[in-house]
């Protein structure tokens, strides 16, 4: 398959369904998204920094995380590697055991070495390709394409009275359908894919959260998740526990408590992930003082910046500069 198939700037590709295979892709900054996103390595190796640490994904390993932590690739080694990403919204609707859906709002993806299972999923991976661009996801199906006004557009698809028939009409509507059933096809796949892979790690079956409960309720799951976002969308500036709390109807104690239980980090430690990958991609990519980029970032003092960017990095801010360029 050709290295062509996957963007060469994955950061910049909106959140939402897509495979993709190929090389590793250019990647000049962190990103994060409200999706589930899994990585199979055939060949190669890819090295992410995800949440500030150093993650390596090793030839044969399938690795699968929640996106939402700050992740981005560095020195990853030229091979063959396949990646999908599912909505998270969508994960969840797929009523998986719980069990297998609380490991992923951990701090650290769930790797397992599955050679043999990669290589069926990646077979795959291109239908799938093909069938979810082929769908226009997210256009309801029978929507006919417009020219951006709301009227038909100018390809076969407008009504009888600019001359076409009721027969190409109905044939439009025949595709639509097709292709509505094939990207049922690829999702249902797709969902055996992950259902697979999350059996086949070693870290599937989490121990039992510190107060005794056996599985984290669907409703939990929603709050974290409406809580990360928030952390995300407002890092930048001063946050408090309460504000974040408030986001989900929580009081501070218990945010603090849901979150901490559930991700396995602290609301303050996933706020200052967010605001070192923040400080990383400032650093990799701009010429900004190191000031500008702790206040940038949101870090109340340079000594915190220092402090904390150094900690993720192994090395002062201007160090990782110089290294990065």
């Amino acid at each position: 398959m050709s290295e062509g198939w996957i963007d060469e700037r994955v950061e910049e590709m909106p959140a939402g369904l897509w495979v993709r295979r190929g090389a590793p892709p250019a990647m000049l900054s962190m990103h994060r998204h409200d999706d589930v996103e899994i990585n199979l390595v055939l060949d190669g190796r890819l090295h992410y920094l995800f949440g500030g640490q150093s993650l390596t994904i090793g030839e044969g390993e399938i690795a699968v995380f929640w996106a939402a932590q700050p992740h981005g690739l560095v020195d990853s080694r030229t091979g063959d590697m396949c990646w999908l990403q599912v909505p998270f919204a969508q994960f969840l609707s797929w009523g998986l055991p719980e069990s297998q859906t609380a490991p992923l709002l951990g701090a650290q993806p769930l790797i397992t070495r599955a050679p043999e299972l990669a290589r069926r999923i990646a077979h795959m991976a291109e239908q799938w390709g093909r069938e979810i661009e082929g769908s226009e996801v997210g256009v309801p199906p029978g929507t006919a394409p417009t020219d951006g006004r709301g009227a038909p557009s100018a390809d076969g698809s407008a009504d009888a009275q600019d001359g076409t028939s009721v027969g190409a009409a109905g044939a439009d509507a025949a595709d639509d359908a097709a292709d509505a059933d094939g990207l049922e096809i690829a999702l249902l796949e797709i969902q055996a894919a992950v259902r697979r892979v999350l059996r086949a790690s070693s870290r599937a079956t989490p121990a039992l959260p510190a107060d005794g409960a056996g599985s984290v309720p669907a409703e939990r799951l929603r709050q974290v998740s409406a809580m990360a976002q928030f952390v995300r969308d407002h890092h930048r500036s001063e946050l408090r526990i309460a504000d974040v709390a408030a986001a989900v109807h929580l009081t501070p104690s218990h945010a603090m408590t849901v979150f901490r239980r559930t991700v396995g980090v602290t609301l303050g430690q996933y706020v200052t992930m967010c605001r070192v990958a923040e400080a990383q991609r400032l650093l990799l990519t701009t010429s900004l003082r190191v000031t500008e980029i702790a206040e940038e970032a949101g870090f109340g003092s340079l000594s915190s910046f220092y402090e904390h960017v150094s900690a993720a990095c192994g090395m002062t801010p201007r160090e990782y500069r110089r290294q990065g360029r």
